[in-house]
């Protein structure tokens, strides 16, 4: 394993940098978001580009609004014709462009830019690697995983996008439909329908207009739902690093040398080191709350969606058709992971701020003098409260929000599926 780490080590190592802005993870990062118009510029201080790329995000969800719109009349015309199961691809499309909208909407918002801004020029473990050996490997091992998980989110949103566009294309290539002998009276498959002209899904011209517009709208919506959770887990590496530093501090605090109570200057000691863990813990809650704060209606709609949008999948897979397995397995994969993924990074925050408790209560308070008790017992007093991201700010997320979640699924998923099986 300490080979496997030092290779991982000098892969993702990125030098001697000035700012966590610099990081490659980072730099991936920022092209992303940037991608969706996302990318706080003015909180870094570059205000032409910013503007630049707020209006280029009320494009986008200008854009979205209308196709929202679009898709919804298309239902609403159609309904009659559609299969049960094309009827549910095409809520589908609709949901996850609703919440792609309300995301590019959250990034809008000032305490979202400024909870970016935060992370990564105040909270990040960058400018904490100095304080003991012990930082400086917990920085080291956080670099290298945000920087390996960054690579694979990556990877995530290609395959995602190319599996749902080009899966409708080799359908209607196998058809027949580009060839001279089309069959007669057929229509061209899409990835996403909308209330156009008929002349766009008969007309081998207007599809390929229509096509090239559905991969720059899946494209950027694929980016917009993975990207947001990316960052989201990034920052969730930062809080955890922060927690294992306060946790090893707090069980590191040194017994006195040659008595039961600790000595004078001991004592002086002690209480600059309760001073820097309180100080620290304070700076890790504010941050969390920031958090909360400006993800709390993202996290929100991230698991209301995530129960139908789970379920709609869950449905149209399990009709193990070659066409369905390629084009909604990896997709159902990936939107059960990343409702996985996610809950698990809150539940490791939770995991740790409960062993953070049991430190805390480990400190050697009967050593020290009155005046450090007093201290002591305000810490585990301020200590009390768990560290934790909340949906809505009331619900706080982790395992137990993704079982209900699942559970709640695969109850839709089952009258559902007796429904199709009626009609």
């Amino acid at each position: 394993m300490n080979q496997v780490y030092e290779v991982l080590k000098t892969k993702f190592d990125d030098g001697y940098v000035d700012s966590p802005l610099d990081f490659m993870y980072v730099v991936r990062l920022q092209f992303l978001m940037n991608t969706v118009g996302s990318w706080p510029y003015k909180q870094f201080g570059r205000n032409r580009v910013a503007a630049i790329l707020s209006t280029y995000n009320a494009f986008l969800i200008l854009v979205g609004t209308t196709v929202c719109g679009l898709g919804l009349i298309y239902m609403r015309v159609n309904i009659v014709k559609l299969s049960f199961f094309d009827l549910g691809h095409n809520i589908l499309c609709w949901l996850l462009e609703i919440l792609y909208l309300q995301r590019l909407i959250t990034a809008r918002t000032n305490k979202y830019q400024e909870t970016i801004k935060g992370y990564l020029l105040d909270f990040n473990l960058f400018f904490f690697k100095g304080r003991s050996p012990y930082a400086a490997k917990v920085h080291a091992q956080i670099h290298i995983i945000s920087g390996m998980f960054t690579i694979y989110a990556m990877w995530q949103m290609v395959i995602g996008v190319s599996l749902f566009m080009f899966m409708p294309w080799f359908n209607n290539y196998s058809r027949g439909m580009f060839g001279e002998n089309r069959p007669q009276n057929s229509t061209f498959e899409h990835s996403v329908y909308y209330y156009l002209s008929p002349g766009i899904y008969t007309t081998e011209e207007e599809y390929w207009l229509l096509f090239i517009f559905n991969f720059s709208l899946s494209y950027v919506t694929t980016i917009g739902m993975c990207v947001f959770d990316l960052l989201l887990i990034l920052i969730v590496f930062q809080i955890w690093g922060h927690l294992r530093i306060l946790k090893h501090n707090l069980e590191n605090i040194p017994l006195p040398e040659n008595s039961i109570m600790y000595s004078v200057e001991e004592n002086n000691n002690i209480r600059m080191l309760l001073k820097e863990n309180i100080l620290h813990h304070n700076l890790i809650v504010k941050f969390v709350d920031r958090c909360s704060d400006a993800f709390s209606e993202y996290l929100f709609a991230f698991y209301m969606f995530m129960q139908l949008i789970t379920c709609i999948l869950l449905l149209e897979v399990t009709s193990f058709t070659a066409d369905s397995l390629a084009k909604y397995g990896p997709l159902t994969v990936v939107m059960h992971q990343q409702l996985i993924q996610v809950s698990i990074m809150f539940e490791m925050l939770n995991t740790k701020s409960e062993q953070l408790i049991d430190a805390a209560y480990a400190i050697p308070w009967e050593h020290m003098d009155t005046k450090n008790r007093r201290t002591v017992l305000f810490f585990l007093h301020r200590i009390q409260t768990p560290v934790s991201l909340k949906a809505a700010k009331v619900v706080p997320v982790g395992v137990n929000t993704m079982f209900a979640v699942l559970k709640t699924t695969f109850s839709y998923y089952m009258m559902l599926k007796t429904l199709a099986g009626e009609r």
